[in-house]
C-alpha cells in the first residue's frame, strides 16, 4: 500500500504538471504566440508520456497488490482497493484517488477549450491568407434554432451581399 500511495502522489503532481503544460499552451493561443506552440506543444506531449508512463505503473501495481490479496488482478481497480484497504490506507488512498478525477476533469476541460482557440486561430489564419491572396471570403453560414430547440448549422447560407 505504501508504493500505491507513494505512486499515485506522483501521479497527482504529474496531472498537475500537465494542467500547467495545457494552461500554457492555451495563455499562448490567446496571445497569438504562434513561433512558441511547437515547444510547448513538445513539452505537453513529454508531460502527457509521463502521465501515461505513472498510469501504467499503477496498473501493474494495482494488479501485483490485487493478487496478493487474493483478487482477481483482472477485474480489480483502484476503487476496489481503496474500498478494501484498511486504516490509514483508506483515507490516503480515496484522497489520491478524489485528487485524481479532479485533474482528470480539469484536463478534460482545458483540452476542449484548448482545441476550441486552435481552431478559431486556425480559421483566422486561414482567413487571412485567403484575402492576402485576392481570394473571396468564405460566407458565414447561419445558425439557427431548428424544430428540437437546438442549434442547427444546416441554415441555408445568406442572401444577402456582402458588397451593399
Amino acid at each position: 500500500m505504501e508504493a500505491l500511495a507513494a505512486l499515485l502522489t506522483r501521479e497527482r503532481l504529474l496531472v498537475e504538471l500537465l494542467v500547467f503544460k495545457l494552461v500554457e499552451l492555451r495563455q499562448l493561443l490567446l496571445a497569438g504566440e504562434t513561433r512558441f506552440l511547437g515547444w510547448a506543444s513538445e513539452e505537453l506531449e513529454r508531460a502527457a508520456s509521463a502521465v501515461r508512463t505513472a498510469e501504467l505503473e499503477r496498473s501493474v501495481l494495482v494488479a501485483g497488490i490485487a493478487a496478493d490479496r487474493g483478487l482477481d488482478p483482472d477485474d480489480v481497480t483502484l476503487s476496489v482497493l481503496v474500498a478494501d484497504a484498511p486504516e490509514p490506507w483508506r483515507s490516503l488512498l480515496s484522497e489520491s484517488q478524489a485528487a485524481l478525477r479532479a485533474g482528470s476533469s480539469e484536463l478534460s476541460e482545458l483540452m476542449a477549450a484548448n482545441r476550441r482557440l486552435a481552431d478559431a486561430g486556425s480559421r483566422s489564419l486561414g482567413d487571412t491568407l485567403r484575402r492576402l491572396d485576392g481570394a473571396p471570403a468564405e460566407e458565414p453560414v447561419l445558425t439557427t434554432y431548428g424544430p428540437r430547440a437546438t442549434w442547427d448549422t444546416s441554415a441555408p447560407r445568406p442572401r444577402v451581399l456582402r458588397d451593399l
